[in-house]
This record gives C-alpha cells, structure tokens and sequence, in this order.
C-alpha cells in the first residue's frame, strides 16, 4: 500500500519543476527519446512506498534527553508519471530506468530524497459538465473514411460527403469557391473527415485537410465545447501530434468566422501561409 504526499498547490509547482529539470538534463545528455516522452507527461507525483531504505537515528523531539536518540526508518519512494493510455507501453522498463537514474538525483536538489524508480500509468480524464452528452456526440460524429452517399442524421451533406457541423459544411463550401477559381495545374485537394492514424497510436478525423503544392494543412472549427479544460489539453495534444508529421493546423473561431467575404479572405491568408501559394 503507498501513502501520497500531500497534494496541495507548492506540491504540484515543485513536482513539475522536477519533471521539466529532469527532462532538461536528458535533453543535455542526448537523451532525446526519454524528453519525447516526458514532454507527454500530463501530470507527476512522488508516492512513499512500503520498500524500507534503511533506518538512521535523529535527535529527539525537544522534552527528551539528548542521548536518547530516536531510530526512524526511511521508505524508498517512486515518481508516479500520468500520460494518456496509449503512451504507457513507450515507457519501456530501459527507459523508465533512465529517467529515475535523472530524477533521483534531480528531486533530491528540489527536497525530495530517497526517489529510487518511475512507475506510468494512464490519466484519468476530466469529466466536466454533462459528460453523457459530450460523449454520445462523440459516438454520433461522422467519418468520411468509407465515403458515405448519405449522411447520419443531424448531419449536413454535400458532394456526397459528410461534415460534423454546418459550421465545418460553410469552410468547406468557401474552399471549394477558392479551389474552383484556381487554375487546372495549380489546384487544391479538400479532404473532410478523414481517418488517419497518427504514430501516437490514435485515429482521428481532422475537420478539413486541405492539399496542395506537396503540402497539407488541417483546418479545424471550433465551438464553445472546445473551451472547456479537458478539451483544450486534447485539442493542443492533437494540434502536437500532427506538428510531429510536419502538418501545421488552423483553428477557426465559430464565433469569429464572419461574412462570407471575411471567411474566404482568411482562408486565403492560412493557404499562402502553409501551402505557398500566391493567390
């Protein structure tokens, strides 16, 4: 059985000064594929375990005599590291051990001894507000991966394709207006949720991805759900995972798609951006 430390404010400020000076000095140290994984790390905690270390005596509470010397005995502890699921199985035992062999030390300079090893295990997710809702509208979300002639109910269609909002449908619709107006040699690709698996081991279905001049760039809409904690942490994980691919991503404001005039003009804008282009 382990017994945590107390989790308040300066605990949580000191164990993540912890994780990013370990990740600091195995980045120093070329270690590039333990700071991979830390940079991945939702959250760290150091836990007392029931491993005796060994016992040392103290000097005694102020009352008692001098030469009666208190033995205490002193637990080994482990650094407790939160990541989503599917990263747990990169945490491979070597490196585990290679970034306790860092964090041992680099706890001890921040006050926390005696941490001998490094245990992963999955996060739990943020559940905020009506989480039944947010979840079954998630199961209802459409996928273009088998081209769908109609779509699932509540969803809009065009082009026989499916889209997850009517607020996807209209920059899907101004890019098509774009890409009509470009000559043949020099056109664009739209793609709507696509399935694509990333090497993070998730599939997931981008708003739009849009091709061109050998490059890609995903263009999300966002609504007010994407404002809550939880699904900003996920949306900045995934806007990470396709950085790694060389992908970039835009993100469009619901509330700040304006005019159709003002959508087109921004869409212009991310395309030069992120596809060169010069019209």
């Amino acid at each position: 059985m382990t017994v945590t430390d107390e989790w308040d404010h300066n605990e949580v400020e000191v164990c993540d000064r912890i994780l990013g000076q370990t990740a600091g000095l195995l980045a120093q140290r070329g270690d590039d594929q333990s700071v991979a994984l830390l940079v991945d790390v939702r959250a760290i905690t150091i836990v007392d375990t029931d491993e005796l270390l060994r016992t040392q005596q103290v000097s005694p509470p102020f009352g008692l005599s001098e030469y009666d010397l208190i033995t205490v005995k002193i637990y080994s502890r482990v650094a407790v590291l939160d990541v989503d699921d599917h990263l747990v199985e990169r945490f491979t035992e070597e490196i585990r051990q290679r970034i306790a062999n860092t964090l041992k030390y680099v706890a001890e300079r921040n006050s926390r001894p005696d941490v001998t090893s490094v245990r992963v295990r999955p996060a739990l997710p943020v559940i905020e507000g009506d989480w039944r809702t947010s979840y079954a509208q998630r199961l209802e979300r459409p996928t273009n991966q088998a081209r769908r002639e109609s779509g699932a109910a509540n969803h809009p269609v065009q082009d026989g394709l499916t889209f997850g909002s009517k607020e996807e449908l209209r920059v899907y619709q101004a890019l098509s207006q774009l890409q009509a107006a470009m000559p043949e040699h020099d056109a664009i690709a739209i793609a709507p949720l696509p399935g694509v698996r990333l090497r993070s081991g998730n599939t997931w279905s981008p708003d739009l991805l849009v091709l061109g001049r050998g490059s890609a760039v995903i263009v999300e809409t966002d609504g007010p759900h994407h404002r809550n904690q939880r699904r900003y942490v996920d949306d900045r994980n995934r806007d990470l995972q396709w950085q790694r691919a060389g992908i970039p991503v835009v993100r469009l404001a619901v509330e700040d798609l304006g005019t159709d005039d003002e959508l087109k003009r921004r869409l212009v804008e991310e395309l030069r951006r992120h596809l060169g282009r010069q019209a």
